[in-house]
C-alpha cells in the first residue's frame, strides 16, 4: 500500500480541488523561503534603523557605503525615488516623485539631520517669463545690417539649464554694432539655486525661428548687459527643456539615462532629457490608448506602461526615438507599486490575478494557484511588490486589514508562498543585494536576524484504499518539529469517541476531521496511533529548521523497507 512521502516543498495552491494537486505542493504555505525544495523558514528581520511614524515609503541614501543603518529617507505619502546617472557624481543626487511637486536632493543637503531628506529642491529650473528688450547703440561703423533676436536662461549652481525666455523683438542693426540688452527677469522665489543667466542670440535671420548661439553669461543678480559684437559660441541646447509637471508621479528610471513619469492629470507618460532629468520636454510623451498610466516598470531596455486598460511597450535609444506598440493583453494594473520589473519581465496585480509579461509573452501567474475569488479576497489593490532575488514579493491587506505577505517565482509559478506578516514599505538595496522593510517604524533587513519564523506546509489531500497510517520519520537539520497528521471524512460520532476515549492524542480542527499532533525529537522512526481507517490523509509540519522530508507508513517495517 502506498505510502506518504512529502520530499519536496512547492509552496500552495488553493485554486484546484486538494486531492488533485502534485504530491509536492501543499494546500497551505506560510513563513516558507522559497527556491530551496525543502521546508526551510525565513530568519526573522533584524532591526536596523528609525523612521519617523506613519511612513509609506523609505529609500536608502549614501549605497556607495556598505552600512545598513545609514541613511533612510522616508516620506508619508507613496514616492518613487532615482539615483542620478551622472559617473563620478560625489554627492548622489537623488531625484523623485510624489512628495507634492517632484525634487532632488543629495549627500551635502539631504543628510544634515534626520529625519530625512532634511531639505531638497524643487525639480527642474523654471523659464524666464519676460523678453529681452535689445537696443543698438548705432556705434557701428559698417555699412552691412543684419537682424537679429535675443533670448536667454536662468543656470543653476549644478549646471542646470532652464528653457529659454519668450524671443526679443526683431532687432536691425550694423553688423559691427554694440547693443544694449535690458528687461531681464529676475529668477523667481524657490529653491532652484539659480547663480547665472546666459544670454544667446541669432547669427543672422528674417524670423525668429533661426538657431540661437551663446553670447555670454552673467550672475543671476544683474538686470541688463551688453552684446559686446564678441564671437558667439554654441547652439542653445535646451529649447523646449520645460520644468517636469507638478503632477508628475511614478518616477521610473531605463536606459541611456532616460528616465520616465507618469502625469497623474492626464494619464500620459513623459520622458526627461538623457541624463537631465530635470528637462522633460512635452515632445517627449506616451498617451496610451484609450486608457491611463497608472504605473512604469523595466526590464531590459523596455519600458512597460500598465494602464486602466491594456498596456504599452516602450523601445528606443533614445526619448526621440521611442517606439510605443499597445499590447493585446486584457489585464489592467490595480495597484501602482505591484508593478516590478524582473528582469525576464513584469508583473503586476490586475482584476484576475497576478499578471506578467516577458520575453516568452502574457500569462496569469496565478491560474491553477489562487481563483478570481480568492484573488480579490487579498484586495489586490492594496498591494505593495519587489524583486527579491527572483521572485515577486508582495505585501497585501486581507479581509480583515491585517498586512500579509507573500512570495511568487512568475517564471515557474508551482505554489505560492504565504507570509504571516506583510509591511507597509519594503527597500532593495541592489547595491548591496539586501532587501529591507519598514514595520510600524522601524526599519529591518530581512533574513538578517538570528530566531527564525516557524514554518508551515500543510500537504494536499492524500486519497487511497482504506488505510491506518501507524509510523513516521521526519529528516530535518535540527529539531524539534511539530507533525500533525489529519484523518478525514471521518463520521462526527467517531471523531468524538476517539477523543473521548484518548484526549492526550486527539483533537478535532474541523467536522469530521481527527488529528493527532506529535511533536518530533530526532530523526528516528516514531509510532502514530493506530485503529482508524479512512480513505482521506492530510500532513502538516511546522519547523523552525529546515526539514528535508517526512514520511508516513502502515508500519515500522514498511517505513524502513524505503528510507
Amino acid at each position: 500500500m502506498p505510502k506518504i512521502a512529502l520530499a519536496e516543498f512547492n509552496g500552495a495552491a488553493t485554486a484546484v480541488h486538494p486531492k488533485l494537486i502534485p504530491d509536492t505542493v501543499g494546500t497551505a504555505s506560510r513563513n516558507q523561503r522559497p527556491g530551496r525544495g525543502d521546508l526551510r523558514p525565513w530568519r526573522q528581520p533584524l532591526a536596523v534603523a528609525t523612521v519617523p511614524a506613519g511612513r509609506h515609503t523609505m529609500y536608502r541614501m549614501g549605497r556607495d557605503v556598505a552600512s545598513d543603518t545609514q541613511y533612510w529617507l522616508s516620506w508619508p505619502g507613496i514616492v518613487h525615488a532615482v539615483r542620478g546617472f551622472v559617473s563620478g557624481d560625489t554627492v548622489e543626487r537623488t531625484f523623485y516623485t510624489g512628495d507634492g511637486a517632484p525634487k532632488q536632493t543629495n549627500t551635502s543637503i539631504g543628510l544634515a539631520a534626520p529625519p530625512y531628506p532634511s531639505a531638497y529642491r524643487e525639480l527642474g529650473v523654471p523659464a524666464p517669463a519676460s523678453a529681452l528688450v535689445v537696443t543698438p547703440n548705432n556705434t557701428g561703423e559698417a555699412t552691412d545690417t543684419e537682424l537679429r533676436y535675443y533670448t536667454y536662461t536662468y543656470v543653476t549652481d549644478l549646471g542646470e539649464e532652464s528653457a529659454p525666455a519668450p524671443v526679443s523683438a526683431q532687432v536691425q542693426c550694423k553688423t559691427d554694432d554694440t547693443l544694449a540688452i535690458a528687461g531681464v527677469s529676475p529668477p523667481p522665489a524657490g529653491a532652484y539655486g539659480i547663480d547665472r543667466i546666459r544670454f544667446y542670440r541669432t547669427q543672422s535671420a528674417t524670423s525668429g525661428d533661426a538657431e540661437f548661439f551663446f553670447l555670454r553669461e552673467e550672475p543671476s543678480t544683474i538686470g541688463s548687459t551688453t552684446d559686446d559684437n564678441r564671437a558667439l559660441g554654441e547652439v542653445l541646447p535646451t529649447d523646449g527643456w520645460l520644468m517636469p509637471p507638478a503632477t508628475l508621479t511614478g518616477l521610473t528610471a531605463m536606459w541611456n539615462g532616460m528616465a520616465a513619469a507618469i502625469n497623474s492629470a492626464d494619464g500620459s507618460v513623459r520622458y526627461c532629457v538623457a541624463y537631465k532629468l530635470y528637462a522633460w520636454p512635452v515632445a517627449f510623451e506616451t498617451l496610451p490608448p484609450n486608457a491611463k498610466a497608472v504605473a512604469l516598470a523595466v526590464y531590459g531596455q523596455r519600458l512597460l506602461v500598465l494602464t486602466t486598460g491594456k498596456p504599452v511597450l516602450v523601445q528606443g535609444s533614445g526619448p526621440d526615438a521611442l517606439d510605443e506598440q499597445p499590447l493585446e493583453i486584457a489585464q489592467a494594473c490595480v495597484a501602482a507599486r505591484s508593478a516590478v520589473g524582473l528582469g525576464h519581465g513584469v508583473a503586476w496585480a490586475s482584476p484576475d490575478g497576478l499578471a506578467y509579461f516577458g520575453d516568452g509573452g502574457a500569462s496569469l501567474c496565478t491560474i491553477g494557484l489562487l481563483t478570481r475569488d480568492q484573488w480579490a479576497a487579498m484586495n489586490p489593490e492594496s498591494i505593495t511588490a519587489v524583486n527579491y532575488e527572483g521572485f515577486y514579493f508582495a505585501s497585501y491587506l486581507d479581509g480583515e486589514g491585517v498586512r500579509r505577505g507573500f512570495f511568487l517565482d512568475p517564471s515557474n509559478p508551482k505554489g505560492i508562498f504565504f507570509l504571516e506578516q506583510g509591511y507597509e514599505a519594503m527597500f532593495v538595496d541592489e547595491h548591496r543585494d539586501a532587501l529591507f522593510v519598514l514595520d510600524g517604524t522601524a526599519v529591518k533587513k530581512w533574513d538578517a536576524g538570528e530566531a527564525s519564523m516557524t514554518a508551515l506546509f500543510r500537504s494536499k489531500v492524500f486519497a487511497g484504499p482504506e488505510r491506518n497510517y501507524s509510523a513516521a520519520r521526519v529528516e530535518a537539520d535540527a529539531y524539534p518539529v511539530t507533525m500533525h497528521v489529519d484523518v478525514l471524512d471521518l463520521q462526527p460520532a467517531v471523531v468524538a469517541a476517539r477523543i473521548e476515549a484518548r484526549p492526550d492524542l486527539f483533537t478535532s480542527p474541523a467536522t469530521g476531521v481527527l488529528r493527532h499532533t506529535h511533536v518530533v525529537d530526532d530523526r528516528r522512526p516514531f509510532r502514530l496511533p493506530g485503529g482508524v481507517l479512512s480513505r482521506t490523509h492530510q500532513v502538516t509540519l511546522e519547523t523552525s529548521n529546515p526539514v528535508q522530508w517526512a514520511m508516513l507508513a502502515s508500519s515500522m517495517r514498511e517505513l524502513s523497507e524505503e528510507g
